[in-house]
């Protein structure tokens, strides 16, 4: 019995221990909930004074392309956002994800990153990009410069383009489309694409119409300094 009291008094004891320390693991030093309501004052006053837009005021490159294998010399051509904003948005759209949004630019650069020259891009068609991208170039009208499409979001069916030509100054001029301001192609991505060679000076583009449920093709061929579209079917 003896025993039986002491082995009761010792479990009793046990328990109160346990007790007493559980209570000091769930309770807070009234100094650190100080602590940690200022810091979170401080954390709710840096958020109120940041804006969700990273405001950009220097040359921020989204697409990067070397011309060596085009024209034989280390020269690049870059596309870069000069002056805007970056953002984030995860919420499901066409533009979920990052984002480039403003005034950019066409750099040209020799092999040691100088630049050479500088234009451009027209606003009112191109102003947001939303993933790194890289241009494809083929000579689409057959007068020995390198050509290239860049894009811009369209719809669910494809996106808008306008051609461009890299000339042997290095200049960079627009490839007109007769009685339209940009191409509507399927297939690419959304700030590139190449189009397949039609003929001795053109090319063909796929796009698609959910309306009439099905896919059309589009030929251009060049004709007096502009791209006319030959045949659609």
């Amino acid at each position: 019995m003896r025993y039986l009291k002491a082995f009761i008094m010792l479990s009793l004891l046990l328990f109160f221990l346990t007790a007493c320390q559980a209570s000091t693991l769930t309770d807070s030093d009234p100094s650190d909930q100080g602590a940690s309501h200022a810091a979170n004052d401080r954390t709710a006053q840096a958020a109120e004074n940041n804006p969700a837009a990273i405001q950009i005021s220097g040359p921020m490159t989204v697409s990067h392309n070397s011309l060596f294998s085009y024209l034989g010399v280390d020269i690049d051509l870059d596309v870069a956002l000069i002056e805007g904003s970056y953002y984030e948005d995860w919420n499901p759209g066409a533009l979920m994800g990052r984002n480039w949004q403003g005034s950019f630019q066409f750099v040209i650069r020799d092999g040691s990153g100088n630049v050479l020259r500088q234009f451009d891009i027209d606003r009112s068609f191109f102003q947001q990009v939303n993933e790194i991208f890289e241009l494809s170039f083929a000579d689409y009208n057959g007068d020995g410069d390198i050509d290239f499409a860049l894009g811009q979001y369209g719809t669910s069916n494809g996106n808008y383009y306008q051609l461009y030509t890299i000339r042997e100054d290095y200049s960079i001029e627009r490839l007109d489309i007769a009685d339209r301001q940009h191409l509507f192609a399927s297939g690419g991505s959304r700030h590139a694409i190449e189009f397949e060679p039609w003929g001795d000076a053109g090319f063909k583009l796929e796009y698609y119409d959910n309306s009439a449920g099905k896919t059309f093709t589009n030929h251009y061929a060049w004709t007096n300094n502009h791209f006319k579209s030959a045949s659609e079917q």
